[in-house]
């Protein structure tokens, strides 16, 4: 646990929901640089400023919500990316079918599968560090958490406009269902239907 958690705790401790000025926090711990500790604990997010000179502590329950949002926003920042990707995988499905079917996630696990060229590597590492995103080579063996960039590398990137967003081609988001149809069925049968496939053609005079 770093030195700022610790005193966070402590300050929620003192404080919990009160306003307090920077006298206040004076009294309560001593230190020669007290306007510095608190700008470096607002820019942190421990506390907010709610009017001028006074501060309040953020309760353990809005600090991680707060997290929670901030890994959030990382969802839009590949607009500002420089180099080539395509939605793959689940978030191509959701793509394709118009956000009909989406998967692949749970309550503490938000993947965003995208294609990138393999001599992108270095790029995209340091693109998300850069961002402050959270990223993962696909296989890469990482405990996964919030909104993650799932990055599958490839020698050839095959893009495709869809509704002007950069993602694999529909033939490949169908080989992808095919090979995980049992998550996938109504996603393939969505697609089928919008898209006049006739991927179960062959089934239709079975009875």
């Amino acid at each position: 646990m770093n030195k700022n958690v610790k005193m966070y705790g402590w300050m929620y401790e003192a404080f919990r929901n009160k306003e307090f000025t920077m006298n206040e926090f004076k009294a309560v711990f001593p230190s020669s640089q007290h306007a510095k500790v608190i700008y470096d604990l607002v820019k942190l997010a421990f506390i907010k400023r709610v009017k001028r000179g006074k501060y309040k502590v953020l309760t353990p329950d809005e600090f991680v919500s707060n997290i929670v949002k901030d890994n959030l926003k990382q969802e839009d920042i590949l607009k500002y990316a420089e180099r080539k990707y395509a939605y793959c995988n689940s978030d191509a499905v959701g793509i394709w079918s118009d956000g009909y079917y989406w998967t692949g996630y749970t309550k503490g696990f938000k993947p965003i599968h995208i294609n990138v060229l393999k001599k992108d590597k270095e790029y995209w590492a340091d693109f998300f560090h850069k961002n402050n995103a959270e990223f993962v080579i696909e296989k890469e063996n990482k405990t996964l958490f919030g909104l993650t960039y799932i990055l599958h590398l490839t020698n050839k990137l095959k893009i495709e406009k869809k509704d002007g967003i950069s993602v694999i081609p529909l033939k490949d988001v169908i080989e992808f269902c095919k090979s995980n149809e049992f998550t996938y069925r109504p996603a393939l049968e969505y697609l089928d239907d919008k898209y006049h496939l006739n991927l179960f053609k062959q089934f239709e005079h079975i009875h």
